[in-house]
């Protein structure tokens, strides 16, 4: 017997158990019986679920290819690392920048996999995410970025660490300084390398907030200090910083929310799997997705869509299995707003045999 068939039976006997429970989350349904399903199941006809996610990897690039992810919608990562990179420098060089700077969102499929504008945004050039340089190397460039990420596992980080090389490479005048939190709510880790950054000098620092509120008072004490500081990825509740570079995370999420309301021709039942609390970015895919599905899509209800991923796959996965064990039955699509999320949920699915063999 395959692990895959032992994780299929292990569901079975846990959403039997499950069954008639009530949810974690406030706007969850009953189940078949306390209030009846929406959409029906002919009997011996194997069970699929719609799956939209938000960002891409390898694994997820192999789903999409097999058909076990409907969608996803793409960042392109490479791109805001170099223009955050080079927005800072220009700043320094007393040149205009403009504020708020959109680095694009792209919804890839797989009917669209095969394009070749899609293929090379999937597959960017992407950099270990070790530390470029140490804080207390001697400066060697007229400029010294510290460039702060989320965390340093995603796929994400590794191509936004290539575009920020790249942009150094390119200026010539910059040498940067990448270090981040290995997991992504490690925030009172990214706290004490703007901390670090101050105490080093460094000419400029670039960051991703993990939490758009609590970054706020260390980001201001740099900036105080002479510190220009670009958000990238993730917004800061802040006026004082250079620039904010990002993708268009609120319109991401109207891209997924017509792609996963489209594929169930507007009708069904359907799982949002938050990611964090605090995280800007996600939080604005979340509101876009739930927007256009209130506005467009009135007759699809949520099962579920208080619950959070948490930061890691393996969080995430925890997660799903609560969620799939108990609407098993019931779910007839699913949105996650991020890499972890979508992944940890991809592997529940498929090893619940709800998604194409």
């Amino acid at each position: 017997m395959t692990s895959k068939s032992i994780a299929r039976i292990l569901l079975c006997a846990m959403a039997a158990m499950a069954a008639g429970c009530g949810g974690e989350g406030s706007n969850e349904v009953p189940a078949p019986g306390a209030g009846g399903s929406m959409s029906t199941r002919t009997p011996g006809v194997r069970r699929q679920v719609m799956f939209v996610g938000f960002d891409i990897s390898p694994r997820l690039i192999e789903a999409i290819e097999a058909k076990k992810l409907h969608g996803t919608v793409v960042q392109d990562p490479y791109r805001m690392g170099q223009e955050s990179v080079r927005t800072l420098a220009a700043h320094l060089e007393k040149q205009p920048v403009e504020k708020k700077i959109s680095t694009g969102e792209t919804l890839v499929t797989p009917e669209n996999l095969g394009d070749a504008a899609i293929r090379k945004l999937i597959n960017p050039p992407k950099a270990e995410n070790t530390e470029d340089t140490s804080s207390s190397a001697a400066k060697t460039k007229k400029y010294r970025f510290m460039v702060i990420p989320k965390g340093t596992t995603h796929e994400h980080w590794k191509a936004i660490h290539a575009g920020a090389k790249k942009a150094a490479e390119d200026l010539g005048s910059v040498e940067i300084l990448w270090q981040g939190p290995q997991k992504e709510d490690e925030r009172s880790e990214q706290i004490k390398l703007v901390e670090t950054a101050i105490a080093v000098g460094v000419d400029g620092i670039v960051i991703a907030p993990l939490d758009a509120k609590a970054l706020v008072e260390p980001i201001e004490q740099a900036i105080a200090k002479g510190i220009p500081v670009v958000v990238m990825d993730s917004g800061l509740e802040s006026t004082k910083t250079v620039s904010y570079v990002a993708t268009d995370n609120y319109r991401g999420g109207v891209l997924a929310a017509q792609r996963l309301g489209g594929l169930l021709n507007g009708k069904g039942r359907i799982i949002l799997l938050r990611y964090a609390e605090g995280s800007e970015s996600t939080m604005q895919r979340e509101k876009g997705f739930t927007d256009t599905m209130k506005k467009e899509f009135p007759e699809i209800i949520y099962l579920s869509d208080n619950q959070y991923a948490g930061p890691t796959s393996d969080s995430a996965q925890r997660k799903a299995e609560t969620l799939i064990t108990q609407f098993r039955e019931q779910v007839d699509g699913v949105f996650c707003p991020n890499e972890s999320s979508t992944l940890g949920m991809l592997r529940v699915l498929d090893g619940a045999g709800l998604l194409p063999e």
